[in-house]
């Protein structure tokens, strides 16, 4: 089932704990964890990754972008996250990755940016739990969401099937939303989307909504 897990970079970090309270219903918390390094901005150390898993029970998804994986999977587990996703760019060995982060029970998963093709995955197939697929060159307010990358959903899924579920993260808002999930995700991360919004929690669950019927569509056509 179609779902969305919103990015908690995109709060407002001087209000984390209120910001946190005040989020109902939501299936997953996303957190971007960048090094400054892998991509050029810093988010999130690991005392604030364990205050956020402390100060809410949704279930936390991270995303790696960072220069050395696999320094982070031990924090990350004991923080409490369930399901940790690195960039295939990033990792020499990521069968390795994928092998201890299950070790410690947890779902992993790879992300590739846009210039990397979805072959660079299919080595993994047995392994993965998860993909996300960047949407954005960088994140960084202004810059668009390309298009091209919905031809590396569709081939994931004809490559993957429905044993690994698909994401896409950057630049996805209410306007390409049906073509995201059309062309095969299972899931979007939104971070100003919903967080920019003055009801974030009303504006998750419309946006939730709509993407289950656009799901329903595809299903139906299919």
């Amino acid at each position: 089932m179609f779902t969305i897990s919103p990015s908690i970079y995109s709060a407002d970090l001087l209000d984390l704990r209120n910001v946190l309270k005040g989020l109902k219903g939501f299936e997953h918390l996303h957190l971007d964890i960048d090094d400054g390094n892998f991509v050029r901005g810093i988010s999130f150390g690991m005392d604030t990754v364990k205050g956020i898993a402390s100060s809410t029970n949704i279930p936390l998804d991270a995303h790696l972008e960072v220069l050395n994986p696999m320094d982070y999977i031990e924090p990350l587990v004991e923080a409490g996250v369930e399901m940790i996703c690195a960039h295939v760019e990033a990792l020499e060995f990521p069968s390795l990755f994928l092998s201890t982060v299950h070790q410690y029970q947890k779902k992993a998963g790879l992300a590739l940016n846009i210039k990397t093709p979805v072959a660079f995955l299919e080595p993994y197939a047995d392994q993965l739990d998860q993909i996300i697929f960047v949407s954005c060159e960088a994140d960084v307010e202004g810059l668009p969401f390309r298009r091209g990358v919905l031809k590396k959903v569709a081939d994931a899924r004809c490559l993957f099937g429905d044993k690994v579920k698909i994401w896409v993260d950057g630049g996805v808002n209410e306007s390409n939303l049906k073509s995201v999930i059309s062309a095969g995700a299972d899931g979007v991360v939104l971070g100003r989307a919903i967080f920019g919004s003055a009801e974030p929690v009303l504006e998750y669950e419309r946006l939730l909504k709509q993407g289950r019927k656009y799901q329903e569509v595809k299903d139906e056509i299919s």
